[in-house]
């Protein structure tokens, strides 16, 4: 049961995330001679505890739009009119840039 819940959640990294979990769990496993299953679960949390938002589905970036710097959050790919500037933490940004508190709205 423990391996299918640690399955499910690396399913729904994404890729650079996945990498990072796969090398990981590697290190774990080989260098660190950890059986297969216990060297998985380690490494999720590793990811976790690198990037806690590893598992929301959604990116928080700071770009451009029509020439202005915003962040924007993003589900998919759907990049239109946006020039990604970098990847950022979303309980940081909503923390530092908004004061705690943001309302979101979609691309005009």
């Amino acid at each position: 049961m423990q391996e299918e819940q640690v399955q499910e959640l690396i399913g729904r990294l994404n890729a650079g995330d996945r990498e990072l979990y796969e090398e990981r769990a590697a290190i774990r496993e080989f260098d660190g001679l950890q059986p297969r299953a216990l060297a998985e679960a380690l490494a999720l949390l590793d990811v976790l505890r690198l990037r806690p938002a590893a598992l929301l589905g959604v990116r928080v970036l700071h770009a451009e739009v029509d020439g202005d710097r915003r962040c924007a959050l993003l589900t998919g790919r759907n990049t239109r009119r946006l020039r990604l500037v970098c990847e950022a933490d979303l309980a940081a940004v909503v923390a530092e840039q908004f004061d705690g508190a943001a309302l979101l709205s979609p691309l005009p």
